[in-house]
Formats: structure tokens, C-alpha cells, sequence
């Protein structure tokens, strides 16, 4: 996969085909839901679902700290797929037999032949401090997303709204700025897993 993409997560990949991250749950609920955002003067591009967070429930410290755990794994598999080799603005991810050769090396498997730890014996000098400063960024992004996810549960006055309008599709956005200023505005971010998605947070009349 080439081209200027800002991701550096592989949940967009399954083995060597691209899997796009989106929030299925939310998807499901589209047709159910979306004339409370039309009667809330709620319009956002490239919507792909909702949810009514009186409806949903809180995420543990114990999951978000699972998925962090798991997520450095995750960067570590992008970076040896990266063109450049360890680039975190690659031009190209390569899916190869050597790239699987590559991830063996800094990476341990179970028994069923997933990846679950890093080598860190093996890491040094430049790549460690990449490596180091991606996997905090990546915690940081993951544990941002589920605070705000945690703050809003349980409202009766909120709608979650996912949208394919994070990353760049966010900064080319000519209307941010008005959007962010409606009434209705109360939150927005990045999917910490694949930042083409993104969440809003919208007060709804109750």
C-alpha cells in the first residue's frame, strides 16, 4: 500500500489485505437513529453511525491499558512493513515474506502464531527511541479517546456520531470551524486506531 497516508496503525491491515476500522455497532444504527440528528440541526460529512450514549457503557481501566498493551505490538509491526524500513511517515508499507522475516525478529508469537511482546534485547539506538516515542504516542491518542468516551457515557442529552472525517480528512475540512462552533458541539476525536475515522459528541434535546 503507497501513497501519503497519515496512519501508523495496522489495524487497517489483515495479513496482506487492507481492512478498513470502523465502528460496526454505530453502523448498525444509522437508519434508527439518524432523525434525532436531523431534528438537532446535526449535519456532518461522511457520517458512518451512531450511538445514544444513555445507552452505552463505560471501558475499564483494565481494557484501556489491554489495548495499550497490545497497540505497541501493533507499532512495531507497521514499522518493520515501512518504506523506509522504521519510518513513521512511510511512503509504502510492504507485506512481503521478508517483512514477515522482519517482524520474527523484534517480535515473539503464542503458540497460535500471533505476535504478543517485542524483543527489546534486539532494539537499540535510533530505532528504540522511534519505537519509544511512537508507542507514547500511540497511548496517548488511545487513552484520550476512551476518557472522552468515559466522560459522556450514561447521558441521556448526548448522541455519538463516528464519521470518516479524522486525520487529514479533518484538516482539509473547510468547514471545521463552523462545525466545532454549533450549539449542539461538544467533543471530537481521532480514532486512536485508524485516524481517517473520528468521533464527535453532540448535545441532543431529551
Amino acid at each position: 500500500m503507497c501513497g501519503n497516508v497519515d496512519i501508523l496503525f495496522d489495524n487497517l491491515f489483515c495479513g496482506k489485505n487492507e481492512v478498513i476500522k470502523m465502528d460496526l455497532g454505530a453502523y448498525a444504527q444509522i437508519d434508527a437513529l439518524e432523525e434525532i440528528a436531523k431534528a438537532n440541526n446535526i449535519d456532518i460529512p461522511r457520517i458512518r453511525g451512531y450511538r445514544l450514549m444513555k445507552d452505552e457503557e463505560p471501558v475499564s481501566k483494565e481494557d484501556i491499558k489491554l489495548m495499550i498493551k497490545d497497540s505497541e505490538v501493533s507499532v512495531v509491526k507497521l514499522l518493520c512493513a515501512a518504506i523506509p524500513f522504521w519510518s513513521t511517515k512511510p511512503e509504502c508499507w510492504e507485506f512481503s515474506s521478508y517483512t514477515d522475516y522482519i517482524k520474527d525478529f523484534f517480535l515473539t508469537k503464542n503458540k497460535e502464531g500471533n505476535y504478543i511482546d517485542i524483543r527489546w534485547d534486539r532494539i537499540h539506538g535510533w530505532k528504540r527511541k522511534v519505537l519509544k516515542f511512537e508507542i507514547k504516542k500511540r497511548k496517548r491518542k488511545i487513552q484520550r479517546q476512551y476518557d472522552i468516551w468515559n466522560k459522556y457515557v450514561g447521558r441521556e442529552d448526548v448522541l455519538y456520531i463516528h464519521s470518516r472525517m479524522g486525520g487529514n480528512n479533518w484538516k482539509s475540512f473547510e468547514g471545521k470551524v463552523e462545525l466545532t462552533h454549533q450549539p449542539w458541539f461538544l467533543d471530537r476525536v481521532d480514532d486512536a486506531f485508524d485516524s481517517t475515522y473520528c468521533d464527535f459528541y453532540a448535545r441532543i434535546k431529551v
